[in-house]
């Protein structure tokens, strides 16, 4: 079944050229972009739902949309939108109530992961997303009878896909957003220091706060010495909570999910031309570069040549994708957009703790989550499949720790090119 991201891009394929035609951007970069604005749209959505009465108000706003609605037709009136001289009062207020003060950062994070050239780009195409998904959602409620708390659950129940969607930190921005103060906080702000009398620090109990001054200096000179003495034994554990090992690769337990190799060890980043002009900014060790490397070899393709994923993170124990990972998972769409007859396989691995059928269910479904992944980012599904290996195949000694990390891991290999 297509998930809500799926119908909403797949609308909008058809008329990719135009809105790309009507930016001036190129139509690699607007299918992209296309796809974040929509997960941001409803990403805005799935966090409103955390506020009932907010989420509600939006609720009236997405059912008062006539039940005669006419979704190409209202394709085609957002794409003749776009361009003119800014968005609709809708779209405007819609974006509102979803961003509050954020709506321009979301934009301008729209339009870097898109590669925009134009600054302005991101922003019309996250007002042009709105009366689709006004349009798409208002149809669901007449047609499907869906309420506040039906169309919350449904949103909640895509939560993965739509911020897999999303731009990377997409969520960072939008619970970093500023709150409107209240109004009594207005009014203190506005009369608390009157325009006709200067500010004057005070003062008066800095005499008596020096001799703190001497104290704090000791006490800073006892916690650096007690550091330092205590710095080797720890050395390990701290490898494994921050998620920075030295470890040449493979997947790692942390409080925030599961990670590849730190990125340390990639090189830098540099950029890379693909034969149909995109632009992708890379480390220089990356997977990208490596699978661009032996896609324009001569050597032929075999199945011992896997590479892996360097910077995919997931949720711990789980096949969600974190957020962090869109853009590597963007760059291996645009690879292979850029080799059309190029094919690949996903396959994922677990170390072996635990039992094994859970182990295997675990890295098909990790390998899963990465095909649907390129497929919403225009990929089409025949050319990538997927398989879990488990524990089955370990390529290091699972009886170290350094082993078990390598072990867990994503891979791709080229099937045909």
């Amino acid at each position: 079944m297509a998930t809500l991201i799926d119908s909403l891009t797949n609308l909008v394929a058809p008329a990719t050229g135009q809105i790309a035609e009507k930016l001036g951007e190129s139509e690699t970069a607007v299918s992209r972009g296309v796809t974040s604005s929509f997960g941001s749209v409803l990403g805005g959505l799935v966090n409103k739902t955390k506020d009932p009465t907010a989420f509600g108000q939006i609720f009236d706003l997405i059912s008062s949309r006539p039940a005669s609605t006419n979704l190409t037709s209202d394709l085609q009136t957002a794409v003749g939108g776009l361009g003119t001289s800014g968005a609709t009062n809708t779209s405007t207020k819609f974006l509102g109530m979803l961003f509050g003060g954020r709506t321009n950062a979301v934009g301008d994070l729209l339009g870097r992961t898109a590669g925009f050239k134009n600054p302005t780009s991101g922003s019309s195409l996250l007002s042009f997303a709105v009366p689709l998904v006004l349009g798409f959602f208002g149809k669901r409620v007449h047609d499907d009878g869906l309420n506040a708390s039906s169309l919350t659950n449904l949103l909640t129940s895509e939560r993965d896909s739509i911020v897999a969607a999303a731009p990377p930190g997409f969520m960072s921005v939008l619970e970093s957003a500023p709150q409107t103060p209240r109004v009594e906080e207005r009014e203190f702000r506005k009369t608390a220091t009157p325009a006709d009398r200067p500010y004057i620090r005070d003062t008066r109990t800095e005499g008596g706060r020096r001799w703190l001054w001497p104290v704090v200096g000791v006490a800073a000179v006892a916690l650096a010495w007690l550091a330092v003495s205590h710095s080797k034994p720890r050395r390990t554990s701290e490898a494994v909570t921050t998620g920075m090992t030295a470890s040449a690769g493979g997947l790692i337990d942390t409080s925030a999910g599961e990670v590849s190799k730190t990125v340390g060890s990639l090189g830098a980043f540099g950029k890379r031309r693909l034969p149909n002009g995109v632009e992708l900014n890379v480390p220089e060790y990356g997977i990208e570069t490596k699978v661009i490397g032996f896609i324009e070899s001569p050597q032929p393709v075999n199945d011992l040549t896997w590479f892996d994923f360097d910077r995919l993170n997931f949720a711990s124990g789980s096949a969600r994708i974190l957020p962090e990972s869109q853009e590597q998972l963007s760059n291996i769409a645009s690879i292979l957009r850029a080799y059309p007859n190029v094919t690949v396989k996903i396959g994922g691995y677990t170390d072996n703790v635990g039992s094994s059928a859970a182990n295997m269910k675990l890295s098909k479904d990790r390998a899963d989550a990465v095909k649907q992944a390129l497929v919403r980012s225009g990929i089409a599904p025949n050319r990538v499949t997927t398989e879990g290996y488990g524990s089955l195949h370990p390529v290091a000694d699972n009886s170290t720790e350094e082993g078990r990390e390598r072990n867990r891991r994503i891979a791709v290999k080229v099937t045909h090119k």
